[in-house]
This record gives structure tokens, sequence and C-alpha cells, in this order.
């Protein structure tokens, strides 16, 4: 009789333990598909919102033509979107630790989408001002919240590197598809740049079930350092985009840039001050942010600067159209989408520095080539020089976000991550701003082009150079 017990004693051991391991692969396997479907959703999220960025670029003409508007509005449309996204990010990254990411994350695709519905039966400029405004807003809930997701969801390293080459595709791309998406829509009615937006922000909130629950933390919110940083931040890139409009010697150029930068170091001294901050001012004492910080800004400032140029010099100097410039770019779209989706495997088996460092590498080469041909630069000369970019570009920047995510601790990566985006985007605005003052002031755009190129190889050479010599002293 005891061994008969024994037996079965035995026996409910040897199943117990199989049904924990079937437990443990059925959790594993659960968590891999949160995982992925996280990382689809963040990734379909980051690309709205920046293929938003540059959509609006070739529809402005046409929405002018519909509901009229002077220079000003028209300035408004494109820019009310880049202020607010580019001011936001950091008071984001803060709702997005004290809420939790998942819940921002989504918040932010819904007005996204909410605002893009305004946006498409807008009827007059300053309606359709406030959609753009408002699409900004949701823009800058979306991306510190989207980063901090994937980090949740793939707490391996190999994995989150995969994760997020998959979400760079989503930015990468972005910026080459918004002007080809708008050539393509805007013959048929400008409002569809706006509506395209929907169902994919629709597709996003139908995976919100899907999606593990982000971790909520009590931290004291910081309203000083918010109002300081939202003021600094709107007021200094709204200065750096009148540059473009008014020029540098405006006096409301001037003043905006002016309070921008007090208010800024204000910003600064009081998060040295105060109990609780917004930003710890010890984020900036990691090497790997430091780093991701200054070649981030310096990536994203050439990259909207030369597109913003590119596309002038496509439509005003070589008489396309705005479809067939927009065409000039898918190259560089499909080469970054491709190398977005092995650029974790890259970093993984080689290392982020020299993942780093061979991307800026070819990002320089590319642009260096292209100056060496006769003026005037040929589309295919522009679009094989662009394509290099982005191999490079595709590599480094999945490398620099995996950088900031590794280095600072759990409870800070929705503010770390936004930290880094709000140094691209005002890279980027910075970028759009100095590099159309080259093409006003140089007599010919292929000029401004080759201006551009040089300068922007340059810039990423330094790059390179800080990288290295940061790590080597390391």
């Amino acid at each position: 009789m005891t061994s008969i017990n024994e037996s079965a004693a035995l026996g409910l051991v040897c199943e117990d333990e199989s049904l924990k391991r079937e437990t443990r692969r059925m959790s594993r396997r659960s968590a891999r598909y949160s995982a992925g479907l996280t990382t689809f959703a963040t990734s379909l999220a980051f690309f709205l919102t920046g293929m938003d960025t540059m959509i609006v670029n070739v529809a402005l003409p046409t929405i002018t033509a519909d509901l009229g508007g002077d220079m000003a509005l028209q300035q408004w449309m494109i820019d009310g979107y880049t202020l607010l996204f580019a001011s936001l990010l950091l008071l984001a990254g803060s709702l997005s630790d004290k809420f939790g990411a998942k819940r921002m994350f989504f918040f932010g695709t819904a007005l996204f989408g909410a605002a893009s519905l305004l946006s498409t039966f807008a009827w007059t400029m300053p309606m359709l001002i406030v959609g753009r405004c408002l699409m900004g807003v949701a823009a800058a809930l979306i991306l510190p919240a989207s980063m901090a997701l994937i980090n949740e969801a793939n707490p391996d390293p190999r994995r989150r590197a995969f994760a997020l080459g998959l979400w760079g595709a989503g930015s990468a791309s972005a910026s080459a598809f918004g002007p080809l998406f708008g050539g393509l829509l805007t013959p048929i009615h400008w409002s569809l740049i706006f509506a395209v937006n929907v169902p994919f922000c629709l597709i996003v909130l139908a995976l919100a079930p899907k999606v593990a629950p982000s971790p909520t933390r009590a931290i004291s919110f910081d309203w000083l350092g918010q109002a300081l940083a939202l003021i600094g931040l709107a007021a200094l890139v709204a200065g750096v985009i009148e540059i473009g409009s008014l020029g540098i010697s405006s006096p409301v150029t001037l003043a905006l840039l002016a309070v921008g930068v007090v208010t800024l170091v204000l910003f600064v001294v009081a998060q040295a001050k105060v109990k609780n901050p917004m930003v710890p001012l010890n984020l900036f004492h990691n090497d790997g942010m430091r780093i991701s910080l200054i070649v981030g800004f310096i990536m994203i400032f050439n990259w909207f600067g030369m597109v913003f140029i590119s596309t002038l010099f496509l439509q005003s100097e070589q008489g396309m159209s705005p479809f067939a410039a927009g065409l000039v770019f898918v190259p560089s779209a499909v080469v970054m989408v491709i190398t977005n989706v092995f650029s974790g495997q890259v970093i993984n088996s080689m290392g982020t520095r020299f993942t780093v460092s061979v991307g800026l590498i070819a990002m320089a080469v590319g642009f260096l080539t292209a100056v060496l041909v006769p003026a005037p630069m040929p589309a295919w000369v522009i679009a094989v020089a662009l394509s290099v970019v982005g191999l490079g570009g595709a590599l480094v920047t999945p490398a620099l976000s995996g950088l900031v995510l590794v280095r600072v601790e759990q409870k800070q990566a929705g503010i770390a991550s936004a930290v880094f985006n709000t140094f691209r985007q005002v890279g980027g605005a910075i970028g759009v701003a100095v590099f159309g003052v080259v093409a006003t002031f140089t007599p010919s755009l292929d000029g401004s082009l080759r201006t551009v190129f040089v300068a922007a190889a340059v810039l990423l050479i330094a790059a390179f150079a800080y990288a290295r010599l940061r790590w080597a002293e390391r």
C-alpha cells in the first residue's frame, strides 16, 4: 500500500512539474506575442508621427488655393505641428513615467486619429491649423511612450535591439515616404493626406488589449520645471522657425530666441535645486546619453534640412512634379526599412560602437560622393546618395536608442527617451531653418544642395570623432 501511495505521489509530482513547465512555456510564448504586437503598434504609430512632419509640404499650394490664407498661415500649418511636437516631449515623458507608457501611448494615438479627422474636414485655414497643433500634441505623447513600451516589452537586450530596429524603420522611412504620399494623394484631394492616418490609428488602438500593462510610478510633478521647459522650448523652436520667414535680424526672431535661451538656462538651474526634478541632471552624466543626444541631434539636423532643400531643388530647378520628386526618395526609404529590420542583428553581433561608427561614415560618404558630380546634380545621383545616407542612418538610430535605454534606470526610461527625442526634433527644426537660410543666400539651388551636402558630411565626421573620443576615454 505504501509503495502504491508513493508511486501515486511521484506521479502527481511529475504531473505537477510537467504542468509548471507547460505554464512557463505558454507564459514565454504569450510574452513574445505581446512584445511582437507592442513593437508593431509602436512602429506604426511612430511612422505616422514622422510622416506628418513631411507630408504637408507638397500639398501646401493646393490647400491654400482651396482654403485661402497668407504666407503666415501656411507657415503655421507646418510649424504648428513641429512646435507642439518638440516643445511637449519632456512633459510627455514625465506623463509616461507617472501614468504608464501604455496609457499615454494609446491616449496619444486616439488623439492623433481625432485630430487627423478634424484636419480632414477642416473648412477654414485656422481650423486646419488647430487640427495640426493637436496632432503635434498627440505625436509628443506617442513618441516617449512608444520607446518606453518597447523597453518594457523586451527586457532581453538582443530582442530589444531587434525591436528598436523595427521601431526605427517607422521613423526612418517616414520622412522619405511623406513627400511621396503627399504627391500621390494631393491630386485626388488634399484632405486625404490627413484622412489616411485614421485607419492606421484604429489598427493601433485595436491592439491595446494585447499589450501588457505598463507600470505607473509615484513621481512628484515638477510644475516649475514643466512650465520653464515648455516656454523655453516653444520660444526657441519658434525663434528658429522664424529665422526662415522673418530673418535672423528680426526683432520678433531675436526676442523669441532670447526668451528661449534664458528660460532654458533657468530650467537647468531649477532642475539642479528642486528635490524631485522633471529631468534629473544625472542623465547627462552618462557618456552613452551624451553621445546619443549629440549624434542624434546632428543626424536629424542634416536629414530634415537635406530633405527640405532636395525637394525644393527637384521641383523648382529640375521642374519635377511633387509626385515625381517624391519618387526620388523611395529608394532611400526602401533601404532604410530593410536596414532597420536587420540593424538589431548587426548591433548584437558587432556592438554599438562599431555600428554607430560605420553608420556615421556611410552617411558622410553618401553626402560627399554626390557633390563630385558636375552641375546640375541629376535626380538619380540624389536618390543614390540619399540611399547610402539612409543606410547609415538606419544603423545609427536604433543603436543610439538602445544606448539611451541601456544606460538609464528603468524608472527613467520615459523621460530619457523624451530628452533624446526632444534633441532630435529641435535638431530637425533648426536644420530646416538653417538650410533654408543657406538656400536664400546661395545663387542657385544646385549650389545650395551642394553646400548642404558638404556641411552635413563635415558635421557627421565631427559627430564620429566626438563619439570615438568619448568611447576612447572610457
